[in-house]
């Protein structure tokens, strides 16, 4: 999904993909959403760390995906 970015205190998202699914095999719902102190250089970095966290800091905050009324 990339990377969100803010003002130091406040981080807006309004984000549409036309590939991920809510239902079924691959459903988002239940997963897991991170939010990193740093920016996530999507593995393309060259630390080492790169290819399992994206080199993105520390966690500030963590949460699970899931829907509030069913569709």
């Amino acid at each position: 999904m990339g990377n969100i970015e803010s003002d130091g205190k406040v981080a807006t998202l309004d984000y549409v993909d036309k590939f991920i699914e809510l239902t079924g095999e691959h459903s988002i719902i239940g997963r897991a959403c991170v939010v990193h102190s740093g920016t996530d250089d999507l593995g393309e970095g060259s630390f080492p760390d790169s290819k399992t966290t994206g080199h993105a800091g520390g966690r500030l905050g963590c949460g699970v995906i899931g829907r509030s009324s069913p569709f």
